[in-house]
Parts: C-alpha cells; sequence; structure tokens
C-alpha cells in the first residue's frame, strides 16, 4: 500500500503541511454525525449513557480516547442507541486510520458493542502491531540548477526522517516542510514540492519515502521602495539595509532587514515584504511600508533605590537631531547618594552593522564616606546581534575625590575598551534556562594619557538551571582585576567595591572594599558569587532564598569574604523580575531590605 500526497504550492510566507487523509475524514464524520445530534430534539426524559471500554497499548490511548468518535460523543447529552450503533460501525476504521499516523499499519481490532445489559457496553481490543520505520529516502530535485543541487546535498544531510527512525504522519509532514523552506528561504522563492509519495508495507513494518521538489528559477533582489517617511530622511532606511539589488534572494535578509528597522527607534511599525514577481525572478522588489515615532519626547520621573536613595529624573530624547537622523539621548538624575547629567548621541546604524555613539558624563557620587566627581567623554562602536554583541570603546575620565580622615585627590585616563556579552537564554526578560555572559577589558597603557597606566579585566556569567515545574536555580560569579603598580591615581569607576541590591546581599551600597582613612574606598580584586533558588507559586508571584557571598581587596593575601543570605519576593512585573530581599549581613548581624528590578548584566 502507498500514501500519494497531493501536490503542493506554498507561499514563501507561509507554509501549511498537507492535511492527513484519515484526520479528514475523521473530521467530516463528526461534522455530520454533530449535524445530526444537533437536529434530534431532546425528548429522552433520562440521558442516554453507555459504558467505552479500550483496551489499546499505553502510547496511543491518550490518542485514541481524544479523537475516537465513540469517545467524544460519549458524554453528549442527546446521544441514542441508534447514533451510538453509527459511530460503533465507524470506529475500527477510524482506529486504524489514527494508527496510521503513527506508524502502526498492521493492527488488529476487535470490536464489540453490547447491548445485553442495562446499559450498553462498547468494548475495543488493540493490538497496534508493529511500529513501521523509515526504510529508504529518496529526495530528487527537478533541473540541473548548481546551487540548488548544492542546496538539495546539504538537505540530504538534515533531513529529519532518516532510515531506522519510526515513521509518524506528523514527522513526515514536518520533513517535507523544512525541506522546502530550505529551497524558499535562500535563492529559490517559488520552490514547490512536485510530489511526495510515503510506500508503506505492513507486512515488513517499513516505509519507504520519496520526495521531488521543484526548485524553480534562482530570484535576486530588485530596487527597494519605501513608503511612509514624513520626518526622517530616506538614507536612514537605506543605510539599515542589508539588501542589495542584484543581491540572491534569502528571506533571512528580509527579516534581518525588518528587525533593524524595528530595533533602530524611529518607526512605531515596519513591514517589510519582498514578493516575486511573475516572469521577473531577477528582480524581486523589496517593498518597506513604515509608520514614524514621534521625533522627540521629554520624561519625568520618580523612584527609590535601596542602593542610592530617593530619585527623580528629567529626561530628553530626539531622535532626529540636527534633521540627520542622530539620535540624542539626555538625562538628569538627582539621587540621595549620587547625581549625573548624561547626553548621548547615536548615529544611524551602518548597513554594515555598526552602532555608533558618544556621549559625555558628569557625576557626583557620595558613598561610604568618599565624595566623588567626575567628568567623562566616550565614543563607542557596537556590533552583532541580541545573542552575541560587540563594543568597542575609547573614554577619557576625569576625577577629583575627597576621602574622610585622608583628604582630596584628583586622577585621569585615557582608556581603549572592548566588550563581548553572549545571551544563551530562552526568554531575555524572564530566564529560567541558559546563561548570560560577559567580559569587559579596558586599557590605560601610556603614562602619558593616565596618572597611572593599568589594564582591567572583568568577566560575569549567570547561569538559570530549572528544578522541576516550578523552580528555577541561579547562579552567578563575577571575577575581576586591575593589573597595575598601584591603585593610586586610577580613577574609582575602574576599581572595585561591593555590597548592595545585585552585589552582596546584607550589606550596605559599596561598603564592602577597601578602607582608607575613614572611607571605604574601590580596591584592583573583586571575587562574587551568588546560588538562588526562585519557587514560582503562579504566573507572577514567587518566593527565593539565597546566598551571596563576595569581597573587594586590594592585596590578595589579605583577603575577607563577605557572606549574606535571605528570603525574596519575585514579581514578573512588566518591566521586568522585581526583586524584593531581606537579607543578613553574616559579618554584621543585621537585616537590611533591597529592592531591584531586572538582571544584573
Amino acid at each position: 500500500m502507498h500514501i500519494r500526497d497531493s501536490i503542493m504550492r506554498f507561499s514563501p510566507a507561509v507554509l501549511f503541511p498537507a492535511h492527513m487523509l484519515a484526520v479528514v475524514q475523521r473530521l467530516t464524520f463528526a461534522a455530520l454525525l454533530g449535524v445530526f445530534l444537533g437536529s434530534v430534539t431532546a425528548g429522552h426524559a433520562e440521558p442516554f449513557r453507555y459504558e467505552l471500554v479500550l483496551q489499546a497499548p499505553e502510547a496511543v490511548t491518550p490518542m485514541l480516547e481524544q479523537h475516537l468518535d465513540v469517545a467524544r460523543w460519549r458524554d453528549n447529552s442527546r446521544m441514542s442507541l441508534s447514533q451510538l450503533r453509527v459511530a460503533h460501525r465507524e470506529a475500527g476504521r477510524q482506529i486504524a486510520d489514527l494508527l496510521a499516523t503513527e506508524g502502526y499499519f498492521s493492527p488488529r481490532i476487535e470490536a464489540v458493542l453490547d447491548e445485553s445489559g442495562a446499559v450498553p457496553t462498547a468494548r475495543y481490543k488493540i493490538d497496534a502491531g508493529p511500529r513501521a520505520r523509515v526504510a529508504a529516502v529518496e529526495l530528487v530535485l527537478a533541473g540541473e540548477d548548481a546551487a540548488a543541487a548544492d542546496a538539495m546535498a546539504q538537505a540530504r544531510e538534515d533531513w529529519s526522517l532518516p532510515v531506522g527512525q519510526p515513521f509518524r504522519q506528523a514527522d513526515w509532514d514536518e520533513a517535507k516542510r523544512a525541506l522546502l523552506q530550505r529551497f524558499i528561504a535562500e535563492r529559490y522563492a517559488t520552490a514547490r514540492i512536485a510530489s511526495s509519495r510515503a510506500d508503506v508495507d505492513p507486512a515488513q513494518a517499513q516505509v519507504r519515502l520519496r520526495v521531488e521538489i521543484d526548485s524553480g528559477a534562482s530570484h535576486a533582489f530588485g530596487e527597494l521602495n519605501i513608503s511612509g517617511l514624513q520626518r526622517y530622511p530616506e538614507h536612514i532606511v537605506r543605510r539599515l539595509s542589508p539588501i542589495q539589488p542584484g543581491d540572491p534572494y534569502s528571506l533571512a535578509q528580509v527579516l534581518k532587514f525588518q528587525t533593524r528597522l524595528q530595533d533602530s527607534g524611529y518607526f512605531e511599525s515596519v513591514e517589510v515584504q519582498a514578493v516575486p514577481q511573475p516572469g521577473r525572478p531577477e528582480a524581486v522588489p523589496v517593498t518597506v511600508a513604515l509608520r514614524e515615532a514621534k521625533s522627540s519626547k521629554v520624561g519625568l520621573g520618580v523612584g527609590f533605590s535601596t542602593n542610592t536613595g530617593a530619585r527623580g529624573q528629567l529626561a530628553y530624547d530626539d531622535h532626529n537631531l540636527l534633521d540627520r537622523g542622530w539620535r540624542l539621548r539626555s538625562a538628569l538624575s538627582i539621587e540621595q547618594k549620587q547625581q549625573s547629567l548624561g547626553l548621548d548621541i547615536g548615529l544611524p546604524i551602518s548597513a554594515e552593522g555598526w552602532r555608533d555613539s558618544f556621549g559625555a558624563t558628569l557625576l557626583r557620587s557620595d558613598v561610604q564616606n568618599e565624595t566623588t566627581g567626575s567628568l567623562g567623554l566616550r565614543a563607542r562602536r557596537a556590533w552583532g546581534s541580541e545573542r552575541t554583541e560587540h563594543a568597542m570603546r575609547i573614554e577619557y575620565l576625569a576625577e577629583t575625590r575627597r576621602v574622610e580622615g585622608f583628604g582630596e585627590s584628583s586622577s585621569s585616563a585615557m582608556t581603549f575598551g572592548y566588550s563581548l556579552t553572549l545571551r544563551r537564554v530562552d526568554t531575555p526578560s524572564f530566564p529560567s534556562r541558559g546563561y548570560l555572559a560577559g567580559i569587559d577589558l579596558d586599557t590605560a597603557p601610556l603614562s602619558a594619557l593616565a596618572d597611572t597606566p593599568f589594564v582591567r579585566a572583568r568577566g560575569r556569567l549567570s547561569h538559570f538551571t530549572p528544578l522541576g515545574e516550578r523552580g528555577t536555580l541561579i547562579l552567578r560569579g563575577e571575577l575581576g582585576a586591575v593589573f597595575a603598580s598601584r591603585r593610586q591615581g586610577i580613577p574609582q569607576a575602574f576599581l572595585f567595591r561591593a555590597g548592595g541590591d545585585q552585589s552582596v546581599r546584607g550589606y550596605a551600597y559599596q561598603s564592602i572594599g577597601v578602607k582608607e582613612g575613614r572611607a571605604i574606598v574601590g580596591g584592583r580584586y573583586l571575587a562574587l558569587g551568588s546560588a538562588e533558588y526562585v519557587h514560582w507559586l503562579d504566573r507572577k508571584w514567587g518566593a527565593a532564598v539565597f546566598l551571596d557571598a563576595g569581597t573587594a581587596v586590594d592585596d590578595l593575601d589579605r583577603r575577607k569574604l563577605y557572606a549574606g543570605y535571605g528570603v525574596g519576593v519575585r514579581w514578573k512585573s512588566p518591566v521586568g523580575p522585581l526583586s524584593v530581599d531581606l537579607a543578613r549581613g553574616h559579618d554584621t548581624g543585621k537585616f537590611r531590605l533591597h529592592f531591584s528590578v531586572g538582571f544584573a548584566f
């Protein structure tokens, strides 16, 4: 016997697997039976009842109970004996069809309807027989296009239903869909499955598969057509495009273009399409429909942090600075322990994917009896994806500081830096599986550009592991080191302190560090570790227990580890994970309340 699929035509945008013949037959019968049942007047004084006994292998019983009509209609108040007889007559064929979708082609079915008792009993004893396995796979390409032949060669290696694997209709449909998608996604936008066939040998429990792909003509991109621009210059869109006329058609490039436009911040909505035109495979037009976002906005906010106290903020953003599409972000933030004025200008993303920006920050802080004022100037280039992001930067930082009981000092440095961030988590906002990792390298190598030359390295890792259905284990680690002859002359921004909401909980903000006068200042070495278990009580709320440990020192021979532990509440808020923790510092014996939003990464 064989199963022959009708010729399938697919749109490049959406691929639908062929409907299974057994499912179509079952649904057709169920619809007719439903109409019949619905037309019957409710005239029974007592609801009709019958028993169903289904003796089948455990692997297929749930499927039969879900789809078999004699099971589905069991609790219908309008069932009658005559209708039960109809469903029972169809049951044997339905069971065989359903088992065939799971690869069982030679079942033995005993069907009995016992009407002798007060309550009729429909009894089915099913021996599914051996499950068929794939005995051969033949993937055929119509045509002699060299690139299509290469694609087919790779498709044969990646075919998801290989010889020896159990046959399932769902797997067969998915394998064909993935095969066709490989051609449609690259170059062959009008590819189709010319024919497909699954030849079944029930006696040997084998299935031989054959698929023929008609790749069609090789397609290339044509001109870019843009609509919806009013304020922003057109070159913003064109510089974001990874597509050039004449490039081979690629669905991945279309999606990349759309993602760049959406992430740019210039537009409220973006739709990018590349629809092949009949008779013109060499010039697939790329159509971009846009709705612009507001070019400027003012924001005013207030808040509170258990690290730096009450906060007020005034922000102004302009996404079309000087009518050049430059993005200005500026903010004045006043907190109890820290005040800052920052300005950043971001240039439109280049066609190569560079994200360039430059900016300046004025900062004043008063933490742990150290008052610091600084001016920072920076230029930065970032590239990569959300999963893997790179950044290079140049920064000049001039700093003055006053330490109670020690005096005043100043320092400056011109640094060159590189960062790498890896995001391998299931969901960016509320991860429960995977990891986040990052490294930062900075150097001020010349004494002419820094009061004290140094090299700074910092690495971070957060790992998420699901435990059971509702639990998540979160392990965090961070190491940092500044390699220099001394810490004096190095701006505090490049040294390390610990303690606070997302550091070692149970200790005040930046209270772990080097004693200098009556203040705690930064050291050249940092080590932090944390283990936290979160148990989610429902979809939004969870409870946590945690243990933090860490230190920041200037001399590795005088290191001391500080530990904190406690309990907390977690809420999946609209802006990210919100944490409220009550922690006890092991060394101080005091309890502290910590409040934070998001992850320290």
